[in-house]
């Protein structure tokens, strides 16, 4: 029962992405020790040594909540603690990301830090855009953006 269920449910996450994505991405899947689903507001919640994939992007993270719009299309997706998203030549690491999926927005705050080839940046926070593709990173009062520059 419980196999059937959890079947149930990974088909409803699937179609509700691929379903909210149309032109974009076709499919999520998600990987946690647990799994909390709330019914008003609808979202999931992932909890343990969290994976997810799509065509594109991985994340990880400890937690991770996918809030549903009245429709049951995705509208936001949090991950919480050690977050790592991995994406075509790239990889962010931070303490926690918001990624709105209608805008192609992702935010990530405290302690970040972009690997891209053999550049680093760190700051406290960065913003994404993955339609325009412009990232912006953000230091804080204590301590400033660094680069690192490949030659």
């Amino acid at each position: 029962m419980r196999l059937f269920i959890f079947i149930f449910i990974s088909i409803f996450l699937i179609n509700s992405y691929a379903l909210s994505n149309e032109n974009k991405v076709t499919y999520l899947e998600i990987e946690s020790d647990k799994l909390i689903i709330k019914e008003n507001p609808l979202l999931s919640e992932f909890i343990g040594n969290v994976y997810v994939k799509n065509e594109i992007n991985q994340f990880w993270g400890n937690k991770i909540i996918v809030e549903y719009d009245d429709t049951k299309k995705i509208r936001f997706i949090t991950i919480i603690g050690d977050v790592v998203i991995v994406r075509p030549n790239e990889r962010i690491t931070g303490n926690k990301a918001f990624y709105n999926l209608k805008l192609e927005k992702i935010k990530i705050n405290g302690n970040v830090s972009v690997s891209k080839n053999d550049d680093i940046l760190h700051g406290d926070e960065l913003l994404v855009d993955l339609i325009s593709s412009i990232s912006i990173i953000k230091g804080n009062k204590n301590e400033r953006v660094s680069v690192k520059i490949a030659e």
